[in-house]
């Protein structure tokens, strides 16, 4: 009895064995067959997320910058003064009168001839000895103002006013006053003649004429100027002055 339970139980165990594929004990040689392995699954990547489109940057219309206006020369206008002489452009009375006006301080030299000449006055004293002159040279320093009627071409037409003080060096002090009515030609030469005061009593009232020229310097003129004052009794006055206007 005992002999058969024994046998039950080594076939059971023999029919398990081949069922889980374990390798049973032959006494022939045989082979075994190795059980294909499966690969592992791979875990499934989640999909990348998608990115919202970057919105598109609004069109802008590009326009050429407006060239800016371009100073008109006159005629016989050097050029780069058009800057300056634009502000005095009164087409239509656009610009104020006050930039037609120039003033400035000058300084220069006169010359006044027959001094020492007496015989010629009606008072019999000539002008060392009545004014106590030495010398016929004398320094000037005076103040200037001209008002300029623009002609919108090559003449524009000036009113000249100047005061000046002569005979400082020798301790004299010997005023007068001048009024001009003149040309200018393309804005740097000019020529005028008017009217000449002096304190004098024998001679108050005198011609006077006078040029010169004016050239830009910057946003200022530096003027150079000549003149001439004839006189009845030979005291005739010849001088220069030099300044600046703004």
């Amino acid at each position: 009895m005992k002999t058969l339970l024994a046998l039950a139980f080594i076939a059971a165990t023999a029919t398990v064995a081949a069922a889980q594929g374990e390798p049973t004990p032959c006494n022939s040689p045989c082979q075994a067959q190795p059980i294909p392995q499966q690969p592992a699954p791979q875990p499934q990547q989640p999909a990348p997320a998608t990115q919202p489109a970057a919105p598109a940057p609004p069109a802008v219309a590009y326009a050429e910058p407006a060239a800016p206006p371009q100073p008109v020369l006159q005629p016989g206008q050097p050029a780069g003064t058009a800057t300056a002489d634009a502000d005095e452009d009164d087409e239509g009375w656009h610009t104020p009168p006050g930039h037609r006006f120039l003033h400035g301080f000058r300084l220069g030299w006169m010359y006044v001839s027959h001094i020492d000449d007496a015989g010629s006055r009606p008072n019999h004293m000539s002008l060392a000895q009545q004014y106590g002159i030495k010398s016929p040279n004398m320094m000037l320093i005076g103040y200037e103002g001209f008002y300029r009627i623009v002609g919108h071409s090559w003449l524009n037409v000036l009113m000249v006013g100047n005061v000046t003080v002569a005979g400082l060096e020798q301790s004299k002090f010997i005023p007068a006053a001048s009024g001009l009515l003149g040309f200018e030609f393309n804005r740097s030469f000019e020529l005028g003649v008017g009217v000449n005061l002096t304190p004098d009593d024998q001679a108050p009232s005198h011609m006077i004429v006078a040029g010169g020229w004016t050239p830009r310097a910057g946003s200022i003129m530096v003027p150079f100027h000549v003149f001439y004052v004839p006189d009845t009794y030979g005291n005739n006055r010849v001088g220069a002055t030099v300044g600046v206007n703004w």
